[in-house]
């Protein structure tokens, strides 16, 4: 038969003492957003308001379309800090959907080298919205509008005194949507 020796109180406590007590549960938090990606969108050419090809609007309808786009313009930008996608997708032409849904123009922004870095693969016009809209296009404004007819326009915004092509926007049942 075995013997049971019994320790002495005090380094019964002292063994008990050296145990960790259990860790906290620690809170992970979501890594942070990718910094802004902006598509890679050439520059649109200098209008020559003198070349007989261009569809040419009078000062009036100019200021008044540019006030109107400017106001939209704001809209988007709110609807997009808020990221919400559903009332987004209403200022969309069925053409934007389409295009910004196939899996082959997804894959093609998916290698931009800003998605690349925090390994972003998109796979819907969803994820078109969070990872390439939201950063990009949050804080948008309109510098110049070119006409280039009366149910088609291009929005543009100088970036360091470059005029670059912000949407393009086209007129559906007196409403502009963004277009491609």
């Amino acid at each position: 038969m075995k013997k049971f020796r019994f320790l002495p109180l005090a380094l019964l406590l002292a063994a008990c003492a050296a145990v960790p007590p259990p860790a906290e549960p620690v809170e992970q938090t979501p890594p942070p957003p990718p910094p802004a990606v902006e598509p890679q969108i050439p520059a649109p050419e200098p209008v020559n308001e003198g070349d007989s090809g261009e569809f040419q609007v009078d000062a009036v309808l100019f200021q008044e379309t540019l006030e109107d786009i400017q106001a939209l313009i704001l809209n988007l930008n709110e609807i997009i800090k808020g990221r919400n996608y559903d009332i987004w997708l209403t200022h969309l032409t069925s053409a934007y959907v389409e295009h910004y849904s196939s899996p082959t123009v997804l894959r093609e922004v998916s290698q931009e080298p800003t998605l690349r870095s925090y390994n972003i693969r998109l796979r819907s016009l969803a994820d078109y919205f969070q990872y390439v809209v939201v950063p990009s296009r949050s804080e948008a404004r309109v510098d110049d509008l070119i006409f280039l007819d009366e149910n088609h326009i291009q929005a543009i915004m100088n970036i360091d005194e470059i005029p670059r092509l912000l949407y393009s926007l086209e007129k559906i049942d007196d409403a502009w949507k963004i277009g491609i």
